[in-house]
């Protein structure tokens, strides 16, 4: 059974208003802990983006076509006549 997008977009929207009608204004403070965990919840982020990015860089380049495909190692095999190399 589909359901149209447009059905339910009038019961979120009609949750969204009652909701915010409804809510009062919050008398709170934020404490010198909060700046702290800000700060580090936005460094974490950025130090996540970048390992993620040292990560993908040889495939974004490689798909870009800045870079060639690195070559595969050739493999070499023991046999009781000494060393073959597997081509």
């Amino acid at each position: 059974m589909r359901l149209n997008f447009a059905a339910g977009l009038f019961p979120l929207t009609l949750s969204l208003l009652f909701v915010g009608i409804s809510t009062s204004g919050a008398h709170a403070y934020l404490d010198a802990g909060t700046g702290s965990m800000i700060l580090q919840v936005l460094l974490g982020g950025i130090a996540g983006l970048a390992i993620a990015g040292k990560l993908y860089w040889h495939k974004f380049l490689t798909a870009i076509g800045v870079r060639r495909e690195a070559p595969q190692p050739v493999e070499v095999k023991k046999s009781s006549g000494g060393l073959q190399a597997d081509r």
